[in-house]
């Protein structure tokens, strides 16, 4: 009896929990639980991380303002891609959910409104303000492996460069949603983002690009 009355609200548990995706397959749930958004297994793995670096942390506060940059390769720190982008998007929703005060650089203070779309954010230097308050940054490098990619987060401080937190993870490769080998990478020159050539040389590479 006790086992029959432990097993029935797990069961219930189970059932409001939200769905979780890898992002490969089609949504088949019920329109109904739209309601409750569905999660990426991503955004798990990027929530486990933020917990490790908040217990990690020996310095920033919730009124220490933060930035939050991009995840580059290991091999080459002056590239990202797409999924070093993702990786940041996902910090910047952990952090401020905290309550920390995460400073959105990449905001140009303006909304250029053009034929494509109206847009507040931009990547070229030139327009976003010269001085920001920022005291401490959130930043990151990617290992491609074999079976996914490994992750290593810090936080680190703009004037003193000293780390103050600290985080590692591994996300699998199946759990990313893409093909490891269809990496964009990006990287900036004088201001401008600039793609790499979608071609591979060899698999595994721990090289993140295509």
């Amino acid at each position: 009896m006790k086992q029959w009355l432990i097993f029935v609200p797990a069961l219930l548990m189970a059932g409001c929990m939200a769905p979780i995706y890898n992002g490969k397959q089609e949504y088949k749930g019920a329109q109904f639980m739209l309601k409750e958004s569905p999660r990426h297994t991503m955004d798990f793995f990027v929530e486990s991380m933020t917990e490790d670096l908040i217990k990690s942390n020996t310095s920033i506060t919730a009124r220490t303002p933060i930035a939050v940059t991009s995840f580059v390769d290991l091999q080459n720190m002056d590239s990202t891609n797409w999924l070093g982008n993702s990786i940041t998007e996902g910090f910047i929703h952990q952090f401020q959910e905290r309550g920390f005060k995460v400073v959105d650089f990449k905001t140009t203070g303006d909304i250029q409104v053009t034929h494509e779309g109206d847009f507040a954010f931009s990547r070229n230097w030139k327009d976003l303000a010269k001085e920001q308050d920022i005291q401490y940054v959130l930043t990151g490098t990617m290992l491609r492996q074999e079976g996914g990619v490994l992750f290593n987060a810090r936080v680190v401080g703009m004037q003193t460069r000293v780390v103050v937190a600290t985080a590692q993870g591994f996300l699998p490769a199946d759990r990313i949603g893409r093909d490891l080998d269809t990496l964009n990478a990006m990287r900036t020159k004088d201001g401008v983002l600039i793609r790499s050539d979608p071609t591979i040389s060899q698999p595994y590479t721990v090289i993140l690009r295509p």
